[in-house]
């Protein structure tokens, strides 16, 4: 047992629940959510609902090893909960703050969908989670206190430690409780299942390559050879949501995984290793008639856009990366991308090439640009190219008003750099939707 052991457990229950009530009221976030106890700050910070539930389905229960999911550092639960009501476990939180831990206790008890026996099963526990052995120790007395003799195992380890707010870069040292501890402590507690033990560790978005593979490190030295995949999630908004590693049991047959979430479901996913591609500079403004799309970033951060190009194109279609960092990714091709929902999951916008502009839209040329919109029998078109951030949403009103009367297609405007001689400068497109 850990020494001077300082972890108490909390039973989910009705009491839990009215207490929460003195502390923090229960919303729900959308309509057909369970409405759970959470701080502004936790809302701010938990993963939301439907993302929580999508994940937990994509793990098949015959994987996973007989026992409890547990959650080193659980927060509001939200995560622990849908993994739980989803793969039909106990589920077992640590929490370190007192006041989080009670809100998450009821949390459990209010949005639980299991039998009674599992049920019977659940506790959150106040303590450090990469103390182990103390917080296993509360939780079998915990039980054996109620009147239950077993000592549940633990099935799999859920990890999303908190990390730095508002941080470009984060460091894996930053993270509390820290990665290397946490796996460590519990390592000899993990139930081995078909592949190995099964973990999912929930780490920062803006993580670099050099900081994944920090993390590779630690999961191979203390978990040698177990296989690994690597999750990108996209929400649609520009940028990846949610990056995540599941090792062992839960692991794909692939090395990297791309996700793209609606706003309940999966859309789209692909899977497979990465692929380097090459960026190819225009030295023309490019052809009517061709198209342009402006693919997800979460794709392109996965490495898997190679791969998505296989099905995103028909063979022999001529295709070019024109850019592929940043929020907006740029290919451009001679065909129209393939109608499958697999394909479009991973594309912000596509349309063929109507118009060059030479200049960006200002203030005082939106009249010239809506007329020549109008021409082209386009009666809308979204501003997505690099404008200044102070006058883009004024920018987009004026030409959305300058345009309200006429009826035609949807449209989007993009930047490329033609590249001349020693120089470059920037053409700005206008790609009619299909």
């Amino acid at each position: 047992m850990s020494k001077d052991n300082k972890h108490t457990a909390l039973t989910p229950s009705k009491k839990m629940v009215d207490e929460a009530k003195k502390r923090n009221d229960a919303k729900a976030a959308r309509k057909g959510e369970p409405a759970l106890h959470m701080t502004d700050d936790m809302r701010r910070l938990s993963t939301p609902w439907s993302i929580s539930v999508a994940r937990a389905r994509e793990i098949e229960t015959s994987n996973l090893p007989a026992g409890v999911i547990l959650d080193a550092a659980a927060g509001s639960g939200a995560q622990l909960i849908a993994l739980a009501n989803e793969l039909k476990r106990p589920a077992v939180g640590i929490e370190l703050d007192g006041n989080i831990a009670v809100l998450c206790a009821a949390n459990m008890n209010i949005a639980s969908d299991r039998d009674e026996i599992q049920e019977t099963l659940d506790r959150v526990i106040i303590g450090d989670g990469s103390d182990a052995e103390g917080a296993i120790t509360a939780y079998w007395n915990s039980l054996r206190k109620a009147g239950t003799r077993a000592h549940p195992p633990i099935a799999m380890l859920h990890l999303d430690s908190a990390r730095p707010r508002d941080a470009q870069n984060h460091h894996i040292d930053e993270m509390k409780p820290s990665l290397g501890s946490v796996l460590n402590s519990w390592n000899e507690y993990l139930q081995t299942g078909p592949r190995g033990q099964a973990i999912l560790l929930d780490l920062s978005p803006r993580l670099g390559d050099e900081q994944k593979s920090m993390v590779e490190a630690i999961v191979e030295t203390v978990f040698p050879g177990i296989p690994r995949t690597w999750e990108w999630l996209s929400q649609g908004g520009g940028r990846v949501d949610r990056l995540s590693l599941w090792v062992g049991s839960i692991a794909s047959k692939e090395e990297r995984r791309c996700i793209r979430m609606g706003s309940k479901n999966i859309i789209s996913r692909i899977e497979g290793r990465k692929e380097n591609s090459k960026i190819e500079s225009l030295n023309k403004p490019p052809p009517f008639g061709a198209f342009i799309s402006i693919i997800d970033p979460a794709l392109i951060e996965s490495g898997l856009q190679e791969k998505w190009l296989t099905k995103a194109l028909k063979s022999n279609t001529g295709h070019s990366w024109l850019r592929l960092e940043g929020r907006r990714p740029l290919l451009i091709h001679t065909d129209p991308l393939n109608d499958d929902e697999e394909v479009g999951g991973f594309v912000v916008s596509t349309g063929e090439i109507v118009q060059h502009r030479l200049t960006p839209p200002e203030l005082h040329t939106i009249d010239q640009v809506a007329s020549a919109a109008s021409r082209n029998e386009i009666g809308k078109i979204t501003l997505r190219c690099s404008l200044d951030p102070e006058i883009h949403p004024t920018l987009q009103r004026r030409l959305d008003k300058a345009l309200r009367d006429v009826e035609g297609a949807r449209s989007f405007m993009v930047d490329v750099n033609l590249s001349r001689g020693t120089g470059s400068h920037k053409i700005y497109i206008i790609c009619k939707e299909s």
